[in-house]
């Protein structure tokens, strides 16, 4: 018992044999700290993992008493054990709370697994915020000002519907300009129109005293899509945008497999990005597949947003830039 508790890595060997004990999870209950008030002193908590393990060993065992009372509390036990997990690392948190929710097993829990997730989420996006200065709150109040990259984030997301905006019923903005041919259809790739984005960007953001780089190098010879700098507090922070047309295969997997895992991991964008996907039209591929069912933007946006891993969700911001012909 003392090694499922206090060794960081599960070992099998005991595991295997303390499982073979029905009585076990009142056992386990006695010694959880955040279960019994009156646990023994310096018994520490269960993480998500070893909680995930238990209720994988025990979530079925209460079918197995004649004793309603005994089968009772073992019942309240399994119930509550899952709120342990609150208590942990939103990283190692949410990929088990992820399990549980695709688990049939835990059906019956999943309100309170929601719930769950749901605070670990906010806790991941708050990791690292430090609140603006009086100063710096001022300045965002009355001039508009950036002070964090949150908020360097949410401009770009406003830029970027103002500039669907003027894309959609704007005199002077056309949607030509992201085609090499608008009457026969043919479009720019995803350089040429990350190019014209940027350019809008630039002459935009300038005053705010936010730079735009296309084609960012950043460490270990990765070229983000572009990135949008400024300096916060005397400090360099950036924010990092993985630009993907409708077609490309890696559609689905981009946000997390090169957005987070090779751009925002940055120290100077913590952790933070925006997805930004370019809509043709139903007629062109998705994902590289002909045959598909997606019809506009917005449903585009939401399969995308669907298939994001949670623990990136309060980091990475998706946004489908429809510059269609419909």
């Amino acid at each position: 018992m003392r090694a499922f508790f206090f060794l960081p890595e599960v070992t099998d060997t005991y595991w295997d044999w303390l499982k073979t004990d029905k009585n076990m999870p009142l056992t386990l209950n006695e010694r959880s700290r955040h279960l019994n008030r009156y646990r023994p002193e310096y018994w520490p908590q269960l993480n998500s993992i070893k909680i995930e393990i238990v209720l994988d060993a025990f979530i079925g065992v209460w079918s197995k008493f004649n004793s309603p009372h005994h089968k009772e509390k073992t019942i309240d036990f399994l119930t509550k054990i899952i709120q342990g997990i609150a208590n942990d690392n939103p990283d190692t948190s949410l990929p088990t709370l992820a399990r549980l929710l695709q688990d049939q097993r835990y059906t019956d829990l999943h309100p309170d697994i929601k719930s769950i997730r749901a605070s670990q989420i906010r806790k991941k996006a708050l990791m690292g915020f430090t609140a603006p200065s009086s100063k710096q709150v001022v300045a965002i109040l009355e001039q508009g000002e950036i002070a964090t990259v949150e908020g360097l984030r949410a401009l770009l997301i406003e830029e970027f519907q103002l500039y669907q905006a003027d894309l959609d019923g704007s005199e002077t903005t056309h949607r030509d300009i992201f085609y090499k041919n608008y009457e026969t259809g043919v479009h720019l790739g995803e350089v040429g129109a990350t190019l014209r984005i940027t350019d809008r960007l630039r002459l935009r953001l300038e005053h705010k005293g936010i730079t735009v780089t296309p084609e960012h190098q950043l460490n270990d010879s990765k070229r983000c899509d572009f990135t949008c700098t400024k300096i916060l507090d005397n400090q360099r922070k950036f924010l990092v945008i993985e630009v993907k047309g409708q077609w490309h295969k890696d559609l689905y997997s981009a946000a997390s497999e090169r957005l987070y895992k090779l751009y925002a991991k940055h120290p100077d964008a913590e952790q933070q990005g925006i997805y930004l996907v370019l809509w043709f039209g139903s007629d062109e591929k998705v994902a590289n597949k002909s045959t598909h069912n997606i019809n506009s933007a917005l449903e585009l946006k939401e399969s995308i947003e669907a298939k994001i891993q949670v623990k990136l969700k309060g980091f990475i911001d998706v946004f489908v830039l429809d510059v269609s012909k419909d």
